[in-house]
């Protein structure tokens, strides 16, 4: 698949099957996320952790599902079945500092388009990652390193039904 393909076939999932992904398909994704440029080179500012245990991946989503309720009333469905969550963490020391973000998103892209060209469906997280970084206990758990927080995560897995991807527009101004 060209680039251009897994971009345009690219969607964010949130109803997975069982199966879990191949360690090889796991590999593949985080070879990608290694090769996101990332500013300055500071490879060391980023840290990944993949998760496949299941009874983490469900607390992590029952923390994050009862935040959402506290926060908005409602409930919000945040257990899609996926059986692997990648968390990108990164460290403050970026200048500036909003290139940790940056940083994150781009290895982010690369590890999802990598998966859509494996054939493998894929959802950012932005609502799990926040809660685990409030949970100093939860944080060492994962053997995430001093210094770093949890910025995104993903799941990923074998979509549940096949959806096309929605369209989407983003308002242009040229100068």
């Amino acid at each position: 698949m060209n680039t251009r393909d897994a971009i345009a076939k690219r969607k964010s999932t949130r109803a997975y099957r069982p199966e879990p992904i191949t360690e090889e398909a796991i590999s593949a994704i985080l070879k990608a996320a290694c090769a996101a440029p990332v500013a300055m080179a500071r490879y060391d500012s980023l840290h990944i952790t993949v998760i496949e245990n299941e009874e983490m991946i469900s607390r992590i989503n029952d923390m994050t599902a009862a935040f959402f309720e506290q926060k908005t009333g409602m409930k919000k469905n945040t257990d899609f079945g996926a059986r692997t969550m990648v968390l990108v963490s990164s460290t403050s020391t970026m200048l500036p500092p909003e290139m940790e973000f940056a940083n994150v998103g781009i290895v982010i892209e690369n590890m999802i388009l990598a998966a859509t060209d494996l054939g493998i469906d894929s959802v950012i997280l932005g609502g799990a990652p926040a809660i685990i970084a409030q949970n100093e206990t939860l944080v060492k758990e994962l053997g995430i390193p001093e210094g770093f927080r949890p910025v995104l995560g993903a799941f990923f897995g074998y979509a549940l039904s096949e959806e096309p991807p929605k369209e989407h527009e983003i308002t242009v101004n040229r100068v």
